[in-house]
């Protein structure tokens, strides 16, 4: 895995202690995303996918109730 030592282990934090930076997040928001996803550890992954996984899950259990 590569790691950049010029930004901050947390690039939320790296975007508060830089906000110009800020822009390039709202013209990339997925690189940003992809970025910040390759930057955690295995374990942070899974909490991540579980979450998704949950959320697409509720959303499904959403979209089939209004369809009564």
């Amino acid at each position: 895995m590569k790691t950049n030592t010029t930004k901050s282990s947390n690039p939320l934090n790296y975007l508060l202690e830089n906000p110009g930076e800020i822009m390039n997040v709202v013209k990339n928001p997925g690189k940003f995303g992809l970025d910040t996803y390759n930057g955690l550890d295995t374990k942070q992954k899974q909490y991540v996918l579980f979450a998704v996984g949950a959320g697409l899950i509720g959303y499904g259990i959403y979209l089939g109730m209004n369809k009564k």
